[in-house]
């Protein structure tokens, strides 16, 4: 009432221009709150991927020596689990019955002779 008596509408501009100063308030005290934490969870997220990476790398070490030390049957491709190029691992399934397009056997033949 106070402020409508300075002028009209006075007050609704006031609580407006209040209400927006409070919230900018509250969201800048919970940002703080936000980046105060980052540092830790930073740390803790480094130490979880130093730990992950151990992990694989125990599995990597433990694969290899399972291929190193296996026994290589008829058809087994040695090989070696770490580096190497694109071509390493390469599975080839030599019971298809299908033939390529450009071996013997594979062009259909043509009925009526048009061309």
């Amino acid at each position: 009432m106070h402020a409508n008596a300075l002028a009209p509408g006075w007050g609704q501009t006031i609580f407006q221009s209040a209400n927006e100063i409070n919230a900018n308030t509250v969201l800048r005290r919970r940002l703080e709150e936000i980046e105060a934490k980052t540092d830790a969870e930073v740390e803790w997220w480094e130490k979880r991927r130093a730990a992950i990476q151990q992990d694989f790398m125990k599995e990597l070490d433990n694969e290899a020596g399972s291929v190193a030390g296996s026994v290589r049957g008829p058809g087994s491709v040695a090989g070696s689990v770490k580096g190497g190029s694109d071509e390493d691992g390469v599975l080839v399934d030599s019971g298809s019955t299908t033939t390529a397009p450009n071996t013997p056997g594979s062009a259909k033949k043509k009925k009526g002779g048009k061309k």
